[in-house]
């Protein structure tokens, strides 16, 4: 490990986060580029999740903001000798984002069906952000401040967080273990676990990004999630798209 930092401090627990709000931020438009996070190898492997379980839209790539690229790289100087990070999602064509938001509602509308439209809504949303394209609110994906990511060992091997990566369960809120805790003794997985969820969030947020409470997997910077998290005036990222020469329509 190059850095020395606490990594096993308690996370915080964020109560109250709400769409809404987020969506009330204003945004300072930066022109920033996203770049392929597919080109260093040794701190960063890339399984584009949604190009391989085919859903529409979805490159095989992953692309983003240049400064989160940059945030990255610094993060991955803290992690144990020969852990990597591996990227699930990072930006994210709106097609695809329509396609996960309806996906998931027809999942909970199946099992839910009591629920009437603003609270299916509602539930939904607390996984999969409401898909919008509009340069005052998009949704964060399609900013390229985003990213969906964990954490891999020395032989290739993801650490336990508790759940897999998109699951749409209690467990997969960030501060779960962390409550647990505050209830009972922990069994040795569990402990682990917390152990794993704490020092993946500790490093992601010394160097700046913030954590989306539901998802253990999820970190912002710059865009307006990353400003209402962490209490800033401003995002700075709206809608981007990445530069390729062939395909302009996302």
């Amino acid at each position: 490990m190059n850095k020395n930092i606490n990594l096993y401090k308690k996370i915080p627990e964020f109560n109250g986060f709400d769409w809404d709000e987020v969506k009330e931020v204003k945004i300072d438009k930066s022109k920033e580029q996203l770049i392929s996070l597919n080109l260093i190898p040794e701190k960063i492997i890339v399984r584009s999740q949604y190009f391989i379980q085919n859903i529409k839209g979805a490159l095989p790539e992953c692309y983003i903001r240049e400064s989160v690229y940059d945030k990255l790289l610094e993060a991955a100087d803290y992690l144990p000798t020969g852990f990597k990070f591996l990227v699930y999602d990072a930006w994210r064509p709106k097609s695809v984002q329509y396609e996960l938001y309806n996906r998931l509602k027809e999942e909970i509308k199946e099992e839910n069906q009591d629920l009437n439209e603003r609270e299916l809504n509602k539930l939904v949303q607390e996984y999969v952000a409401l898909p919008s394209d509009d340069n005052k609110g998009p949704s964060p994906h399609l900013t390229g401040g985003a990213i969906d990511l964990t954490i891999i060992d020395q032989n290739g091997k993801q650490l336990d967080m508790g759940t897999a990566f998109d699951e749409t369960d209690q467990k997969t809120h960030t501060f779960y273990y962390e409550k647990m805790l505050s209830k009972k003794e922990l069994s040795e997985v569990e402990d682990k676990i917390l152990k794993n969820r704490r020092m993946f969030y500790n490093i992601m947020t010394e160097v700046g990004f913030v954590n989306y409470p539901h998802e253990w997997w999820h970190f912002d910077y710059g865009d307006q999630v990353w400003a209402y998290v962490s209490s800033k005036d401003k995002a700075f990222y709206s809608i981007s798209s990445p530069d390729l020469r062939w395909t302009k329509s996302f």
